[in-house]
């Protein structure tokens, strides 16, 4: 008999069996189908892993993992939905590339722009769409152009924030590059606040004050319409356990995990508060005074910035996280977001979103949209292929020619056509394996079951598995014995990775497609289920 408490929405999540007919997946005579691949792994080595291993230790500078901390995939073995095979069996990821996947790359509208763009020799086409103008004079079928990237994703962002205004975008290559591109505009746009609201005269008495000198190169030969500065004191404001990358500039903004901070320098201009803390602790860092004032203060900007606090009229953005993720896979609390929200909008500071692991991940297309506010920037990337950074029009009528640019950004035509199929399936396919629903309803619908399961398993192994938080297909699992359980997993079948904070009790990260199939989490909840168990029998 079924059970009722598995339909949702009125969706029933156990019928969905009856609707699957996939294709299977080959590789090098290989074969898997979503619809019936199971968990089954031999833990055992297999031949090639070690020098595969070895070969990796010699040639590629070592970054993340090491050793015996993750598997070595054969990539001769076929993967598709959230299965990958391999020469040591069939494994369930749960995090994809740590976001990279968003949808089952078997999906068929991929592999019919894939097979246009190859039809028609356009696969490997790169110009640089930064510089040049690109067009299609006749259009090709399934084949589209930057700019046709761009009007999408802009427009489903103004669905998704309804009263925001028009937005333009940004295509970089990922998603440091894409937060490089939101560090740039927001300081921009409060420098040139700044020269409207006080003038350059101003302007040169904070540099003073802080002892930033011209940089006389660019007065040569009149290389420069206005003066430009060694440095510019414009602050960012972001939060404790963030990650938006690990280029220099984002570097600054991330503070996750020390190891990703140690021997690299930082911008001076940058400051944190705690992740879900208090309003006030922005608050109490602006110094409200006009800058006026605070120049003619004893110590000027510097005696300001001695107390702790910032003049107002030098902050240029908050940037923050919806869901953090190297953080702990945490949400926003919603009264703290708000409020952040609100004091900037008070004081005219840019709100900046990272969406880059969230992007389409929690039942809407942006983690944001749960809170009822609408960003100035906001950034993806991961599943969205390219880096995308996008911000309202106002915020960008600041960009003068030169103000940034990047080579690749949208100018491989393979990117742009394959996140234009990604935005398009988010906001329009309509699955008949969810009975016509879309991918993002699906995640809410799937989300909601994935909850109800993990509340089960957690009954069951409640010494272990402490706690969970999460929104569609973006889980934070707070767990006993962290490392334990990934190395089981590893064995038993189920990739996992770490994220916030290690020790006694620490989190667990869980993605899963957006187009994941009820069978798929049903595997996810039996083989956490044994790695549990076999943590608990080892300890």
């Amino acid at each position: 008999m079924r059970n009722a408490s598995f339909v949702i929405d009125g969706y029933d999540l156990l019928a969905e069996q009856n609707r699957l007919a996939y294709a299977d997946v080959v590789v090098c005579g290989r074969a898997i189908n979503r619809g019936s691949a199971l968990v089954d792994v031999d833990s055992s080595r297999v031949p090639g892993e070690a020098e595969a291993r070895a070969r990796h230790d010699k040639f590629v500078v070592r970054t993340t993992l090491s050793g015996e901390r993750s598997p070595a995939i054969d990539l001769s073995y076929p993967a598709t939905g959230m299965f990958v095979s391999s020469s040591r069996g069939v494994y369930l990821d749960l995090y994809h590339g740590v976001g990279q996947r968003l949808i089952d790359e078997h999906h068929p509208s991929f592999r019919q722009t894939l097979a246009a763009l190859m039809g028609n020799e356009l696969a490997f086409r790169r110009e640089i769409n930064t510089d040049d103008y690109e067009f299609f004079s006749e259009r090709i079928a399934e084949i589209v152009e930057p700019q046709d990237l761009a009007e999408l994703v802009t427009g489903m962002v103004s669905e998704s924030f309804p009263g925001s205004g028009p937005y333009k975008c940004f295509f970089s290559n990922s998603g440091a590059e894409a937060g490089e591109a939101a560090m740039k505009l927001a300081m921009l746009n409060c420098y040139r606040r700044f020269i409207r609201r006080h003038g350059m005269v101003t302007f040169e008495r904070v540099t003073k004050s802080l002892g930033i000198e011209r940089d006389s190169y660019f007065d040569l030969e009149g290389r420069s319409r206005e003066p430009v500065f060694q440095d510019y004191p414009f602050f960012i404001v972001a939060c404790d356990g963030a990650f938006h990358g690990r280029t220099l500039g984002v570097l600054g903004l991330t503070r996750s995990k020390g190891v990703h901070q140690i021997g690299f320098g930082k911008s001076r201009w940058t400051r944190h508060v705690a992740f879900n803390g208090s309003v006030s602790d922005l608050r109490n860092l602006l110094d409200v005074r006009p800058i006026g004032e605070i120049l003619d203060s004893p110590g000027g900007v510097l005696g300001s910035l001695a107390t702790g606090r910032i003049p107002v009229d030098l902050v240029s953005a908050f940037f923050t996280e919806v869901y953090q993720g190297e953080g702990g896979y945490r949400l926003a609390e919603r009264p703290w977001l708000l409020g952040i929200v609100a004091e900037c909008r008070r004081h005219g500071i840019l709100v900046g979103i990272d969406e880059v692991q969230s992007l389409g991940r929690t039942g809407r297309l942006f983690a944001l949209e749960h809170y009822g506010v609408d960003p100035d920037i906001v950034w993806t990337a991961k599943g969205a292929v390219l880096g995308i950074t996008v911000a309202k029009e106002s915020v960008c009528e600041v960009c003068t020619e030169g103000w940034h640019s990047n080579t690749f950004g949208s100018g491989k035509l393979f990117d742009v056509n394959m996140s234009y199929v990604t935005f398009r399936l988010l906001r329009d396919y309509l699955d008949p394996v969810y009975e016509g629903r879309t991918y993002l309803d699906n995640s809410r619908i799937k989300g909601e079951y994935f909850r109800l399961k993990l509340a089960e398993l957690m009954a069951r192994h409640d010494e272990t598995l402490i706690d969970f938080s999460g929104l569609g297909g973006m889980w934070g699992l707070t767990v006993r014995n962290r490392d334990a359980i990934i190395d089981w997993g590893w064995k038993l079948g189920v990739k996992l990775l770490g994220c916030g904070i290690p020790g006694e009790v620490s989190r667990l990260r869980v993605l899963l497609l957006t187009d994941v199939l009820t069978r798929e989490i049903d595997q996810a909840i039996a083989v956490l289920d044994r790695v549990l168990e076999q943590v608990e029998s080892s300890a």
